[in-house]
């Protein structure tokens, strides 16, 4: 797993509770997204977590599954509410409000949310 400028608070949180239902790895972590698109095809990462700014669109999510197709990418919202799952089909699942239950089945496999590109 990659964390990229998620908050050490929330990465722990993230981490702890994920941790607990499937085996992680944190192989790197990212304070700002300058080295990422160039670095994350060495890192072969299976997940890349982005924290994403306020206001941000998942844009630059969609932007580091192309640097990383085997991988699933999640795009964080800033006030830690809502995320966003993409993965190389064409699939972007939006989960409002979610729980880590929710996260960690979105993880696990195709998850049941809304689909779109």
């Amino acid at each position: 797993m990659v964390f990229v400028t998620i908050s050490p608070l929330l990465s722990d949180i993230i981490t702890e509770v994920m941790s607990q239902h499937v085996d992680l790895n944190i192989i790197a972590q990212f304070d700002n997204r300058d080295p990422i698109f160039n670095r994350l095809p060495a890192l072969a990462a299976d997940l890349v977590v982005i924290g994403l700014r306020t206001g941000e669109t998942d844009e630059i999510a969609a932007l580091a599954l192309k640097a990383v197709p085997a991988a699933k990418v999640i795009g964080i919202s800033s006030d830690g509410r809502n995320a966003y799952l993409h993965e190389m089909r064409p699939y972007r699942a939006l989960m409002f409000d979610f729980s880590p239950s929710e996260l960690i089945a979105a993880l696990r496999g195709p998850s049941s949310g809304s689909a779109g590109g």
